[in-house]
């Protein structure tokens, strides 16, 4: 009878029941995909990352990711933190020491240099570089977009194109004000029959309005179609968000960095920074914290 272990880990937070949850299962190569599908379902988080021995030349470890709904999706941005974390934690690939550490993880969305800056069991920095993006225009029809979702035209602002990233079927909004975005309700099953047959993954709102000061953009995250109705903080969108707020100039085109807020109004705050490409990155690296919240073990 195999025997795993489990984390459950708070990501993009350093505060206890902030953030959003992340399920991590080490030891998971004797593990069938069902047997992945049933653990995350069991852990009834939005997403639980499997940590492998990779498949791929070049690369340091593999993550799989399955959402409480048995779907496995490309990438997941908490659930990497979450995994990152828990291997700077445990000490393990090299990690046990004070120190800044890149590991080559290879997920379904391709294999992504990453960082962990540890400087004490408990003081780690992730720091992942996001999937490519492939970003076009979704619809300038504002109106027929918000029939199909199920919300006010009225509060979308309508300056802005509604994009979405195709590489993983994520779709970007503009809302008018925070609180317009905060008071937005859905019905989901309307959702999931509207987009059904395009498999949309994620809808981001977002609103350059935020509850702190310090950051550029509030967003919400709901992904439906794949068991998610609202996402406490959605890492995996992130690169996209900044994107989209850069090229419809909702924030200064010379920014170097856009720091998000996320999950406030479902009681889970959390935050996380994104710098934006250089000549020498060519890439939308994001850096995020953790707070791990237990560990387990289970017998299959």
């Amino acid at each position: 009878m195999p025997t795993i272990t489990i984390h459950q880990v708070d990501a993009f937070t350093t505060t206890l029941f902030g953030g959003n949850p992340a399920g991590v299962v080490f030891d998971a190569d004797g593990l069938s995909d069902e047997e992945m599908k049933n653990i995350a379902r069991e852990m009834n988080l939005s997403e639980t990352a499997c940590v492998l021995k990779p498949t791929q030349k070049g690369a340091d470890v593999k993550l799989r990711y399955f959402t409480c709904g048995k779907a496995e999706i490309k990438f997941c941005g908490h659930a990497t933190i979450g995994s990152l974390y828990e291997i700077a934690r445990a000490g393990i690939y090299g990690t046990k020491k004070p120190g800044t550490y890149t590991l080559r993880v290879e997920t379904n969305a391709g294999i992504l240099p990453m960082q962990i800056v540890k400087k004490s069991t408990e003081d780690i920095a992730i720091r992942f570089t996001a999937p490519d993006v492939q970003f076009v225009s979704y619809t300038t029809d504002h109106k027929d977009f918000a029939k199909r979702l199920g919300i006010p035209v009225q509060i979308i602002d309508t300056r802005y194109p509604i994009m979405i990233d195709k590489n993983l079927k994520y779709i970007y909004c503009a809302i008018k004000s925070l609180q317009q975005l905060g008071d937005l309700e859905f019905n989901f099953q309307h959702i999931i029959d509207a987009f059904k047959k395009e498999g949309i993954v994620v809808f981001c709102f977002l609103t350059p309005e935020t509850f702190d000061k310090e950051n550029t953009i509030h967003a919400r995250g709901l992904a439906p179609l794949v068991g998610v109705p609202e996402d406490p903080f959605t890492g995996s969108m992130q690169a996209a968000l900044a994107t989209y707020v850069i090229t419809n100039k909702i924030v200064p085109a010379d920014s170097k960095q856009i720091r998000t807020e996320q999950g406030h109004f479902i009681q889970r705050p959390g935050f996380a920074s994104i710098d934006l490409p250089t000549k020498s990155t060519n890439a939308f690296v994001v850096t995020g914290r953790a707070s791990h919240v237990f560990s387990a073990t289970m017998s299959l």
